[in-house]
């Protein structure tokens, strides 16, 4: 089960970053990437390709599993732009945030 934490600007509106842990028994870090979207789009993970978001329209899942997973060092940080949300994925958690173009 993945853990989604969700940061807003203070005014109670919807959040504008989100992070979901992945590896052990959680997500891929791919899906942790769509989880994140879906948190700040406000819709299922599922139900993100009806919100026009398509992960692999903006990199191969698997080519970014394969980068970020069983990795020896901590310092791998991907940084990517998904349907103009601002993602990072490190070594235990992907970080989606709002664009602030």
């Amino acid at each position: 089960m993945s853990s989604v934490t969700a940061g807003s600007d203070g005014s109670g509106s919807v959040p504008e970053t989100a992070r979901v842990r992945h590896g052990g028994s959680g997500p891929s870090p791919s899906l942790a990437v769509v989880e994140a979207i879906a948190e700040l789009v406000g819709v299922a993970p599922a139900d993100l390709r009806e919100e026009g978001v398509v992960l692999y329209d903006y990199v191969d899942p698997d080519a970014l599993n394969a980068l970020v997973t069983d990795r020896s060092d901590a310092d791998v940080d991907v940084s990517l732009i998904v349907a103009g949300y601002e993602v990072r994925v490190g070594p235990d958690s992907a970080v989606a945030r709002r664009s602030g173009n």
